[in-house]
C-alpha cells in the first residue's frame, strides 16, 4: 500500500506526523551540523514553523513528491529560523557537514512518514475487524446502564429563580 492509497481522512493526522517529526529531525540535524542545540525561543519558533508546515501537508492530497518538497520546506525553513534566531552564522555558504545531516533529516524524515501512514493503515484495518467482534461477544449489563432510582424532576417555584434581578439597578443617586 503506498502513500497514494491514503485514505482522505488520515490527512490531519500525516500533517500532525510531518510537524511534530520535522521539529526533532530539524534540531538533531542541525545540532550534527555543528550548531548548538535551540534556545528556548529558537525552539518555540521552530516550532511555529513547522507547525505551519504539518498544516500545509494536512491540506494537500498524499503523495510521495508532495511529502519530500514538505520535508525539504521543512528543513530549510527550520535552518533559517534557528540560524535567525539564536544567531548562528556559518557565512555565506551552507557548511557541508549541516547541509548533509539536513539532507540525511530529509530521507530518515520520508521514511519514518511513510512508515507511520503504512503503521496507522494496518492498525485502523485491525481495529475493523477486531472491535465487531469483541462488541458481540462483550454482554451489557441492564441494571449498570439504568439508574438504580428513578428520577423525578422536582418544580421549583419561579420567584426563587427570578430574585436576582428584582429591583432598579443604575448608579448610586446623586448626594446633595
Amino acid at each position: 500500500m503506498s502513500a497514494m492509497s491514503t485514505p482522505a481522512t488520515s490527512a490531519p493526522l500525516r500533517g500532525v506526523v510531518v510537524g511534530a517529526l520535522s521539529v526533532l529531525v530539524v534540531a538533531a540535524a542541525h545540532d550534527l551540523g555543528g550548531a548548538a542545540l535551540p534556545s528556548q525561543s529558537a525552539a518555540v519558533a521552530l516550532l511555529a514553523v513547522c507547525a505551519g508546515v504539518g498544516w500545509m501537508v494536512s491540506t494537500v492530497p498524499a503523495g510521495r513528491s508532495r511529502l519530500v518538497v514538505a520535508l525539504v520546506a521543512a528543513q530549510v525553513l527550520g535552518h533559517l529560523t534557528l540560524t535567525v534566531v539564536d544567531g548562528h552564522h556559518h557565512g555565506p555558504l551552507l557548511d557541508p557537514r549541516m547541509a548533509a545531516a539536513h539532507l540525511g533529516a530529509v530521507g530518515i524524515g520520508a521514511v519514518a512518514v511513510h512508515g507511520a501512514e503504512r503503521g496507522i493503515i494496518a492498525a485502523a484495518g485491525a481495529m475493523r475487524r477486531i472491535l465487531p467482534i469483541v462488541l458481540a461477544v462483550a454482554a451489557v449489563d441492564t441494571d449498570t446502564v439504568r439508574p438504580a432510582r428513578p428520577v423525578t424532576r422536582v418544580d421549583a417555584p419561579a420567584r426563587l429563580l427570578d430574585l436576582s434581578g428584582r429591583g432598579t439597578r443604575g448608579p448610586p443617586a446623586r448626594l446633595r
